[in-house]
């Protein structure tokens, strides 16, 4: 029995439903080995498959079934697994226009599947927009890198964001306020976040992945927690320092060890003061101390921030730029 499969939705995505393509000249033979019932042309069933989940199989064509288990990441990759132990093995799919085959030529299907895993809300219209401009470009041209664009390409990859700062200056409720929910640890005790703590966030349309680090101040063994950062920093995109403006004696001030600068390198570095409501300078901090200002407690500046963070790793300019972008690998 000669047979094969491919996962024609995103493999690392989570959706209503995935879809997996079996094709095989054999047809028949596969389905009595998947304990299938024959199915004709256009025939659609609900099924057990293979103990692993519910799903609907349907057979447009005499050679290919489609597979529609819950689209859940593990169970794709289950059911791939179980169809590859029965020598149904996987394949990629490399063409563009054989995963969307309703799309009207490459680019469109180049695009469709770009779309289809992109995290930000704010790729949508950027994408949509990429078909016609690629139109106009000569084949000779396409792989010219200057069509890359490395801050677009954060549209559909979240970017890392590392946040920090001395402990217990509200880092963590920072985190909680751009979310509008709890998602952090909050403590009054120094030290709460001792791993390094991840979460997605939407900012002003773009997903990013936000890492919350130990607060680094006397209480804490320096050269331990830099050792520990040094994964981070290394793919890392943008750096928020968190200072406190309630706090008006030398902890405001915005230096960072001379350590952890050098571990920080050439990295943007977005400095926030934190707990403006408890400062005298309000939203408007001295910008020697800090480039702008939040309360997570009333929320001032919240949006403010959000909207800096996605201006400095997704500038507007290139939002509304009209040139082509290379979004496909």
């Amino acid at each position: 029995m000669s047979a094969h499969h491919f996962i024609e939705t995103p493999l690392n995505t989570i959706g209503a439903v995935s879809i997996i393509r079996i094709v095989s000249s054999e047809l028949d033979s596969v389905l009595q080995e998947l304990r299938i019932p024959a199915l004709v042309m256009g025939q659609i069933r609900l099924v057990s498959f293979l103990d692993l989940d519910d799903a609907l199989i349907a057979r447009f064509d005499e050679d290919s079934l489609l597979i529609m288990p819950h689209g859940g990441i593990g169970i794709t990759r289950a059911i791939s697994s179980a169809l590859t132990s029965k020598g149904i093995g996987h394949r990629e799919v490399t063409d563009p226009l054989q995963q969307f085959p309703e799309a009207s030529d490459v680019h469109e299907a180049r695009m469709l599947g770009t779309l289809a895993r992109a995290a930000s809300p704010i790729a949508m219209d950027v994408l949509l927009d990429q078909p016609e401009r690629w139109r106009t470009v000569q084949d000779r041209e396409i792989d010219q890198e200057s069509w890359i664009n490395p801050a677009l390409d954060r549209l559909v990859t979240p970017p890392i964001v590392v946040a920090v700062g001395r402990a217990n200056i509200g880092k963590s409720s920072l985190v909680n306020a751009l979310a509008g929910d709890s998602v952090a640890m909050v403590s009054d005790y120094a030290g709460t976040t001792r791993d390094h703590l991840g979460v997605q966030l939407n900012l002003a349309g773009l997903v990013v992945r936000w890492v919350d680090t130990p607060g680094i101040d006397e209480s804490v063994k320096l050269g331990d927690e830099l050792e520990l950062m040094k994964p981070i920093f290394q793919s890392a995109d943008l750096v928020v320092h968190a200072v406190d403006l309630a706090d008006s004696g030398s902890q405001a001030s915005p230096t960072l060890d001379p350590r952890l600068l050098d571990m920080i390198g050439k990295l943007p570095i977005l400095r926030i003061g934190m707990r403006c409501d408890l400062a005298r300078t309000g939203t408007h901090p001295d910008q020697s101390i800090a480039d702008l200002a939040c309360s997570s407690k009333t929320r001032a500046g919240i949006r403010e921030v959000a909207r800096s963070i996605r201006e400095r790793l997704v500038p507007t300019e290139q939002l509304t730029s009209a040139s082509p972008w290379r979004f496909w690998g």
